[in-house]
């Protein structure tokens, strides 16, 4: 394969990876729904239950359909722990969710985006697939380390580079990778309301030329389109 495009023969592909479980991940996922787009939600197991958190017991139905992703039990900066800490955090908080959905979880996000080379290796070695941080690129480049995958755009920036993603022609692959918290939408300011939101999801969703893909299915697809061709995908376009 001289070039490859994303599953369907789709040039573009769209993540919305969210963190936290706070409550407001209901009134999102309804607005997903509306518009057909999924979204990658990644948990703190050990603040589930909170007031201001979804309750355990609502995890496998409220995230269904969507894919459900590590954030550590409880939400330390990852880069100030020993190895043993790391790993304790990222495999218990696994092994949490895995249980509450009946599958495995294999996805992260670092928690206030803090990792390191230690941090990064011992994902590696628990079997993490991907991890994602909170640099933002702007562009839609696909991710040069998957244990270290740098996102597009913070949701509130997201609308900026909407109509750029949507006007690239569909010859190469490019991913719209966004992250953000819904509990960010209550504050109610131009570029991070539920109006905003519900626009840009209009905006994006509900097309035919863009895969709505979660961080998992994206991060299995670019390992094995590598596999085949480890030079030529090393880095999507900007």
């Amino acid at each position: 394969m001289s070039n490859f495009l994303f599953p369907g023969g789709l040039g573009k592909a769209l993540v919305l990876s969210m963190d936290d479980g706070p409550v407001q991940d209901r009134r999102l996922i309804e607005l997903l729904g509306r518009h057909g787009v999924r979204g990658t939600f990644h948990l703190s197991s050990g603040c589930l239950g909170r007031p201001d958190h979804i309750d355990p017991e609502e995890v496998a139905s409220l995230y269904a359909g969507h894919e459900v992703s590590t954030h550590s039990v409880s939400h330390p900066y990852l880069d100030s722990l020993s190895r043993t800490a790391i790993a304790a955090e990222v495999g218990n908080d696994r092994a949490a969710l895995s249980q509450l959905l009946g599958r495995d979880v294999r996805g992260h996000a670092y928690p206030f985006g803090a990792h390191n080379a230690t941090v990064i290796e011992v994902l590696g070695e628990l079997g993490i697939a991907y991890a994602r941080t909170a640099d933002q690129t702007r562009d839609f480049r696909l991710p040069a380390d998957l244990l270290a995958w740098n996102p597009s755009c913070h949701h509130s920036a997201a609308g900026e580079l909407a109509e750029m993603f949507l006007d690239l022609p569909d010859q190469h692959p490019a991913l719209f990778f966004i992250y953000g918290h819904s509990w960010e939408l209550d504050s109610e300011e131009p570029t991070n309301s539920w109006a905003y939101m519900e626009a840009l999801l209009q905006r994006l969703g509900g097309r035919s030329d863009i895969w709505y893909a979660t961080a998992i299915e994206v991060a299995d697809y670019v390992r094995a389109i590598r596999a085949v061709q480890p030079a030529r995908v090393k880095n999507g376009p900007a």
